[in-house]
């Protein structure tokens, strides 16, 4: 496996910048467990600034921030972008978008993951 860090702005980074919405997470246990905004009682929100900073809020209330970093990944199958946010509660997510408006994220580094999906705001 081969990575190089992408140097922003690029074609690929830039569909990441703007406001994103939580819609849903499936995954956990099972691998079949749905959570929703309505099932969770709570709503997330994603901010990525062209500048190479990020906001991370619940409820349209701040709860993270920082600096974010996307990297390609390379292996003998595909190739794969993945971003990783340093702030207070740092992650690397195998990023991938759907559409342009629609992305999901998956953790690299757990066992009992939730992909989730995120759509523009």
């Amino acid at each position: 496996m081969s990575c190089k860090d992408v140097v922003l702005p690029t074609p690929e980074s830039e569909n990441i910048i703007g406001e994103w919405e939580w819609v849903e997470s499936v995954g956990g246990l099972s691998g079949l467990d749905r959570r929703t905004p309505e099932s969770v009682r709570e709503t997330y929100q994603l901010i990525f600034r062209d500048n190479g900073k990020y906001r991370y809020c619940i409820d349209n209330e701040k709860s993270d921030k920082g600096t974010y970093s996307i990297e390609e990944k390379v292996d003998s199958s595909s190739s794969y972008l993945e971003v990783s946010l340093h702030g207070d509660k740092s992650s690397t997510s195998i990023l991938s978008f759907q559409t342009n408006d629609s992305m999901s994220l998956f953790p690299v580094s757990c066992t009992v993951c939730y992909n989730s999906v995120y759509v523009r705001k």
